[in-house]
């Protein structure tokens, strides 16, 4: 493992002593994709930070871009980046005040709020491609694309497990 990791793995290692029956594999895998995770985000923040943005606000552009007609409501925004209502509310404020995406009331449902990515949005969403393709290149870029696609395959068992159960914790 990596240096950034091992301090992690021997006190996974310490607790399997400690403990009999201890899951160190699956713990240990955990606390792998945790740690990956974190690393992936940083990587990517280090390319949004000269343009005002994080993963989150990069995720929210990123989703409304994607949508037909560049367009969700807050509730479908918050379920496309899974984020909570109340943060996305607070990224939509944020995205508002630069003129990254505008608020209006929808066409068939005036009560209906809609979000849509606006021209500036749009733009930058081109000028950060470089930055992103660059810290994703980082990460993944000597994959091939079968380890692409297992990799793939097992992350999606996992959230598949997690989206049939919730609440179960992990260790």
């Amino acid at each position: 493992m990596t240096d950034s990791f091992r301090e992690v793995e021997q006190r996974v290692a310490l607790t399997r002593k400690r403990l009999r029956g201890y899951p160190h594999e699956q713990v240990l895998l955990a606390r792998l994709v945790t740690h990956v995770q974190k690393r992936q985000t940083d990587l990517c923040n280090a390319a949004l930070k000269p343009h005002e943005l994080n993963m989150v606000t990069y995720t929210a552009l990123m989703m409304l871009y994607g949508s037909p007609e560049q367009t969700l409501t807050p509730s479908a925004l918050s379920q496309a980046t899974g984020e909570k209502p109340t943060n996305v509310t607070r990224v939509c404020d944020e995205l508002l005040a630069r003129g990254l995406i505008e608020r209006s009331a929808g066409i068939a449902d005036r009560r209906k709020v809609v979000l849509r990515l606006s021209p500036a949005g749009e733009a930058l969403i081109a000028a950060l491609q470089p930055g992103i393709r660059q810290a994703l290149q980082q990460l993944y870029g000597d994959f091939d694309a079968g380890q692409i696609a297992a990799l793939t395959t097992l992350l999606r068992q996992v959230l598949a497990r997690t989206d049939a159960s919730p609440s179960t914790p992990l260790p």
